[in-house]
């Protein structure tokens, strides 16, 4: 017995796949990243009652991360000529950002192994 053979109906046109912006995925690494740090600290928490003092270094890094990353994807598009601005100024800015960055992580690191208050 054969199955029964359905008429040709035209196939449906998929638009075609678009990746998200590289701004948008910057943006959305560094809520995984907090997601990911909340969830540690919770746990430490629920396990000793306690809380993990000195780091907010180790808490702005994702963010300074992620200003420094979308102020090379704006010098990026700056250079390209798909956005407005100075791509020597985007560039100084997101090298400070990512200046900051470094600094908030080795801050967070002393601060968690004891060495500043």
């Amino acid at each position: 017995m054969e199955p029964e053979k359905l008429p040709d109906e035209p196939m449906e046109e998929k638009e075609p796949f678009v990746p998200s912006p590289v701004s948008r995925r910057i943006w959305a690494w560094m809520a995984i990243a907090y997601v990911v740090l909340s969830t540690v600290l919770f746990t430490y928490w629920i396990a000793t009652t306690t809380f993990i003092r000195g780091i907010t270094g180790i808490m702005l890094f994702p963010l300074f991360a992620a200003l420094c990353a979308q102020g090379v994807n704006n010098y990026v598009l700056a250079k390209q000529g798909q956005r407005p601005g100075s791509p020597a100024l985007l560039l100084v800015t997101a090298l400070i950002m990512g200046g900051i960055a470094l600094s908030m992580l080795g801050w967070g690191i002393m601060q968690l192994m004891g060495g500043v208050l």
